[in-house]
């Protein structure tokens, strides 16, 4: 078997990085020390390279199977959505917006394990990537949000006091750190139904189509 042909190519190994690297990524979030929130915004940092990494080595080194085309995606919604529900437990984004892009994740899996039942593999689409990058971009300055609060409240006044000796300059930052979060959740929401909206569209001729015979033992 030759490294393209294998399940567990380098490609698709980093690809399963970002499934293992969630579980630590939630118990870091809910820390207060500093460093457990930088480590998150790093391991998160992590998921977002690979993201890219995966895709640039199955395109160079021709690892693209059809086990990584199911698991990219996979391993996207497994940390993205942890770290949405991570927000909503922090009360930093609205409930709403997390579970309206659970549901639309939901469906798009759905339609892809049809999809297989018929021997056809629903690979990303260019909607589904400019979603996932709006959601990888809204968490990231979240993220980023956070580990800087957190360093600020850990000098004497923390957070609140740095900011009032700012006059005006730190109103309008408190105004867009807490407001800047949620209008890019909401861009992110968006995507999220109009890529669904497109897979929707694009393969609803699976639903109609009988499953593909299956081989005797």
């Amino acid at each position: 078997m030759t490294p393209a042909e294998n399940r567990w190519n380098p490609a698709n190994l980093v690809t399963l990085s970002r499934i293992v690297v969630t579980p630590f990524f939630l118990l870091l979030i809910f820390r207060d020390e500093i460093w457990a929130t930088w480590a998150a915004g790093l391991l998160f940092a992590w998921g977002g390279f690979s993201d890219w990494l995966d895709g640039h080595l199955a395109r160079k080194y021709h690892y693209q199977t059809s086990f990584g085309t199911l698991l990219d995606p996979l391993a996207d919604k497994v940390l993205l959505l942890a770290a949405m529900l991570s927000f909503v437990q922090l009360d930093l984004v609205p409930a709403w917006m997390v579970l309206t892009i659970m549901a639309r994740e939901f469906l798009v899996t759905g339609l892809r394990q049809v999809a297989l039942t018929k021997g056809v593999v629903i690979a990303a689409s260019r909607a589904g990537k400019h979603k996932t990058v709006s959601q990888i971009v809204a968490i990231s300055v979240i993220l980023a949000i956070l580990a800087v609060r957190a360093t600020a409240n850990g000098y004497p006044g923390g957070w609140d006091l740095m900011m009032a000796r700012l006059g005006g300059t730190g109103e309008w930052l408190q105004d867009l750190v807490w407001g800047g979060p949620y209008w890019l959740m909401f861009y992110a929401t968006v995507m999220s139904l109009l890529s669904g909206l497109d897979y929707m569209a694009r393969n609803r001729h699976i639903l109609t189509e009988p499953s593909a015979p299956t081989k005797g033992k």
